[in-house]
């Protein structure tokens, strides 16, 4: 048994799926775990559940809708007032949309969530994450190949503007995702950070629910032939624990082994751009180079 104690952990989307499994994990690790979650009755519920299976659980609830910025700057101030530290942050929480849908702060909503919400919560959290000398898991998926973010200027399809498909804009999320893992890694230097990405495999969760179109629906019905949410977990909870945190360093993982992405998410130039890009959409930009 992994010994956690004593340790901070958040877990984003912790309400259900692979997320709620990843809180529960570390829960029974002697973590104190903060289960981010949109909804206040599902994040109670699944606080309760994660509570009745693991005795002593220290769990704690934090609200936060990822697909409006000023939440997520909240939740992060939130977070660093209350933590100096924090050991480890699951970048979890994700959306598929079949149809387009633009947030508030005109993004299209699965890059705004699956995206650009993680790269702004992990900035503003970087104080409490290096004085732990933490762990940064971004759950990405094996769907980035289908992502192409060569295809049109990055601004563009942040915003939603052009076609639209929705497998291409999951595609493009999870692209970002690896993208963002390299890139953070690359400016971590010796700060002690780590962070990596991850496909847990293909996972029985709710990201298609949401949707009626025909490609969600035969998702839905191969779902008995999918992975546990459990199982899943265990990728997540492998990085949150591995003694060797120098080998997974900036690189992506399929389950538990370490893999080569599609090429768009192996372009370091790429992963600048859209740091950058990422920065000046999100108000953190640093003056670096201007995006091109």
């Amino acid at each position: 048994m992994k010994d956690l104690s004593g340790r901070t952990c958040a877990v984003t989307g912790a309400n259900s799926g692979i997320g709620q499994k990843v809180a529960e994990g570390l829960a029974g690790y002697g973590a104190t775990v903060i289960m981010v979650c949109r909804n206040r009755d599902r994040g109670e519920a699944a606080r309760s559940k994660i509570a009745a299976r693991v005795e002593g659980a220290e769990l704690r609830l934090r609200l936060c809708d990822l697909a409006a910025l000023d939440d997520v700057r909240r939740l992060a101030r939130d977070l660093s007032s209350e933590h100096s530290r924090l050991d480890l942050l699951v970048n979890n929480a994700g959306v598929y949309r079949a149809k387009l849908e633009i947030t508030a702060d005109g993004f299209e909503k699965t890059m705004a969530v699956n995206h650009l919400a993680h790269f702004l919560l992990t900035h503003l959290l970087m104080a409490p994450l290096t004085a732990a000398r933490g762990r940064v898991i971004n759950v990405s998926s094996a769907a980035h190949t289908s992502g192409h973010l060569r295809r049109a200027p990055l601004e563009s399809i942040i915003r939603g503007d052009g076609d639209y498909d929705g497998f291409r804009a999951y595609g493009d999320s999870k692209t970002a995702n690896i993208l963002f893992t390299r890139e953070l890694a690359r400016r971590c230097g010796d700060s002690g950070l780590t962070v990596a990405a991850v496909h847990p495999g293909a996972v029985a969760t709710r990201i298609y629910n949401q949707n009626d179109n025909l490609s969600s629906l035969i998702v839905r019905l191969f779902k008995p032939l999918m992975r546990s949410p459990a199982s899943g977990a265990r990728p997540c909870l492998w990085l949150a624990t591995r003694p060797d945190p120098d080998r997974m360093q900036g690189r992506y993982f399929v389950r538990m082994k370490e893999a080569l992405p599609q090429p768009d998410a192996r372009d370091d130039q790429l992963a600048r751009r859209l740091w950058e890009l990422s920065a000046r959409l999100t108000g953190t930009y640093d003056g670096a180079a201007d995006v091109q």
